[in-house]
């Protein structure tokens, strides 16, 4: 009767643990799409200073900041304003558990006024806090 109490025990314990680590992907995929979506936001009210709070500190180390600014400029002269954005697909794609920091990658098919695009997102978790780290137009 013992071992079966232990037994039931371990098993309530498993699957406990299993729902917390789906909560915080879920948690982590939902602040990763929240974060976008204010991105997204900004970018369509052209309020371009304000992106950069969304940025990574590393963001501009590969890219000078007026060279993104004009990038996206040039996308919305070709492609017009932004429509909508949808999320299609997301993962984490790197984790390292000591420093407390993950990667992820988002997907987004974006309709703009004359065309339709796919833009993949870099994500980066530093403690609790998500930053684009880049963005592949």
């Amino acid at each position: 009767m013992r071992n079966l109490f232990v037994i039931i025990c371990s098993v309530l314990l498993f699957v406990s643990c299993k729902e917390t680590k789906n909560s915080r992907a879920l948690g982590d995929e939902n602040a990763g799409k929240t974060l976008i979506g204010w991105y997204y936001y900004n970018l369509g009210e052209e309020k371009y200073d304000d992106l950069k709070q969304y940025l990574d500190e590393d963001f501009f180390k590969t890219t000078s900041e007026a060279e993104f600014y004009n990038k996206l400029k040039q996308r919305q002269a070709e492609y017009g304003h932004i429509i909508k954005a949808v999320f299609q697909d997301g993962d984490l794609t790197e984790e390292n558990k000591k420093e407390k920091i993950k990667e992820f990658e988002f997907e987004y098919k974006v309709q703009y006024e004359k065309s339709e695009v796919v833009e993949k997102f870099h994500l980066i978790k530093r403690e609790n806090e998500f930053k684009i780290a880049k963005i592949d137009f």
